[in-house]
């Protein structure tokens, strides 16, 4: 296994890929085994599905959108589904515009070399961010290009568009302001750059007034949608180890929120997750510490119930307390990368890159269905009323219904 470092400006040769996940020369527990992580006999295992126990969940449709990704690369994992349509990027730089009924084609739009993060929308425009350090912007209507604005470096995150903004992170630790409308920079939050990275970021998550955005340093920073003004910061950086692996500190999953807005604003919690062992619980407010855990994910943390729901870097789904982070309940489900698990129904489903589809047991953790889509799903499915899309990383886009 191979790991490049970068300087700013180099492109392509700037990114550190994870090869294990994706080629298999090794299991994603095995970068993070711990002599220590003897797990309690109290927590409930998960209960392997049996071979023939599917999900339920029935295909409506599938559409070849894409070829495959380079050995190693991926598409861009983060796509938008609207009231009528559907629409994704693909790792060879073309945005795509789909029909939500049947998966037909509306318009193809080539945008870059590579596209890097997946989309936003709004009312009137797609954005997408391009390998090649450009945030670009064509018109929902029919792809032709509005507006595309140079950056520092590589667009490392999906964008997320609020208010007439543009949000979105950069390869070298740079979160961007753009104007929606015509691309004008607004306000750059600096950062300094990490050596070494896992390829791609978290999106910027929205609070009302504010962002939340992990980078690759570790770091957490809640900032003003106003004018980036930075509001308070937090670092999940975990010491020791010796290996370039053990260096990557990336907090690659997105901060989630509680979703509790009837609670006052300082009785609020966050939470984010980083690759190298540690998920916290912080005041929305200040960003003081309320818990934290011994845990490695790169996938976004699902709040359900005042629990959190966690798939880790060993194949594991967790459930535990949001307000204390006690493990209520752990299934060890997968020998591959896990996706972030969603909530359908009163069900959780998550995916695998090995083609996998399981819905389990909120409660306990139990799967109660497998599904073998085929191809490797590394973007996190999304649910929209009563659908469900899968985008393989073959690039086929795959609708799935509950009878």
């Amino acid at each position: 296994m191979t790991m490049r470092k970068w300087n700013v400006g180099l492109g392509r040769g700037m990114m550190v890929l994870l090869l294990a996940v994706l080629s298999g020369c090794a299991s994603p527990g095995s970068w993070f085994s711990d002599d220590k992580d003897n797990k309690s006999e109290a927590i409930r295992k998960s209960l392997v599905a049996e071979p023939g126990q599917a999900t339920g969940l029935v295909e409506s449709w599938s559409r070849s959108v894409a070829g495959k990704p380079d050995s190693h690369f991926f598409h861009p994992g983060r796509f938008v589904v609207t009231g009528n349509d559907l629409f994704v990027a693909t790792y060879q730089g073309s945005v795509v515009r789909l029909a939500r009924k049947d998966g037909a084609v509306v318009w193809k739009k080539d945008v870059a070399e590579s596209i890097r993060g997946g989309v936003a929308v709004d009312d009137t425009r797609v954005y997408s961010g391009t390998e090649d350090g450009e945030m670009t912007a064509i018109l929902r209507a029919d792809g032709a290009e509005v507006w595309r604005q140079r950056v520092s470096t590589s667009v490392s995150s999906a964008p997320v568009v609020v208010d007439g903004k543009v949000f979105f992170t950069t390869l070298d630790n740079r979160l961007y302001a753009l104007d929606a409308g015509t691309g004008a920079i607004l306000w750059v939050n600096n950062n300094a750059p990490e050596a070494l990275v896992i390829m791609g970021a978290a999106t910027p998550t929205v609070d009302q007034d504010r962002l939340y955005v992990g980078y690759s340093s570790g770091d957490v920073h809640a900032v003003s949608m106003v004018d980036g003004k930075l509001l308070w910061s937090d670092n999940l950086t975990v010491v020791g180890g010796r290996t370039e692996l053990d260096m990557l500190q990336d907090v690659d999953a997105s901060v989630v929120t509680d979703g509790r807005l009837n609670l006052g604003s300082q009785n609020r919690l966050v939470f984010a997750v980083s690759h190298q062992g540690r998920l916290v619980a912080m005041s929305r407010d200040t960003g003081t510490r309320v818990w934290n855990n011994d845990l490695s994910a790169i996938r976004r943390p699902l709040v359900w119930n005042d629990r959190l729901f966690v798939a880790d870097v060993d194949g594991n789904m967790r459930a535990l307390g949001m307000d204390d982070g006690l493990e209520l309940w752990r299934g060890d489900i997968s020998d591959g990368l896990l996706t972030a698990p969603v909530r359908f129904k009163d069900r959780i489903f998550v995916a695998d890159n090995k083609g996998r589809l399981f819905s389990l047991d909120p409660t306990s953790g139990r799967v109660l269905g497998l599904d073998k889509i085929g191809d490797p799903i590394l973007a996190d499915p999304v649910v929209v009323d009563q659908d469900m899309y899968i985008w393989t990383n073959d690039g086929d886009m795959i609708h799935l219904q509950m009878p």
